[in-house]
């Protein structure tokens, strides 16, 4: 009986520490990009026992944070992006001209990185910015258009009809949209 318990608990114990990476994932990614897996799944128990709670994944899991993180908003709060860096010249400039040339900007109100990628436009330019929430409860979310269009990075960029996974320095979209105005921005990635 004691081993049938251990090897629950040892299955629920794994089962948490596979929650647990998934949320750290956006956290963890070395690449500027926050993941959204759909449909984990993991081992059901060898041993059933309804004594002994499990770990099971939502399907179609957002990943977002959790607990006590002061970013994640409470209910009433706005689920958006704040900025509050300042824009200079440079930066509304470059802003203006993507705007021109529809380009696309596809984020999460959660993502850590996408809350970086606006800060290097500053407030001001970043509202001028075209910008898809993906994030099924996000403001304005446009959850399915982010789902026809296969966005399953945070963030993501559309620039002439080419996706661009990943926190992009200034210079770096500049170079990619082909802009040509001045490029001395305020921050770096």
């Amino acid at each position: 009986m004691l081993s049938k318990k251990l090897q629950l608990l040892e299955y629920t114990t794994a089962n948490l520490v596979k929650a647990v990476a998934i949320g750290m994932a956006c956290a963890l990614a070395g690449a500027g990009v926050c993941a959204q897996p759909t449909n984990p799944t993991l081992p059901k128990p060898s041993v059933p026992n309804p004594s002994v709670p499990t770990v099971t994944p939502a399907p179609n899991l957002d990943i977002r944070p959790t607990g006590d993180n002061p970013t994640q908003p409470s209910d009433n709060q706005s689920k958006s992006i704040k900025v509050d860096t300042t824009s200079g010249a440079s930066e509304t400039a470059l802003v203006e001209y993507l705007a021109a040339k529809n380009v696309i900007f596809y984020g999460a109100y959660w993502c850590d990185h996408c809350q970086k990628q606006k800060s290097l436009f500053g407030a001001t330019a970043a509202t001028k910015l075209t910008y898809i929430e993906c994030s099924v409860d996000g403001d304005n979310s446009q959850r399915k258009l982010c789902k026809e269009r296969n966005i399953k990075m945070f963030p993501t960029w559309e620039i002439d009809g080419k996706y661009y996974p990943g926190t992009k320095d200034l210079k770096e979209l500049a170079k990619l949209s082909g802009y040509r105005g001045p490029t001395n921005f305020k921050y770096q990635k």
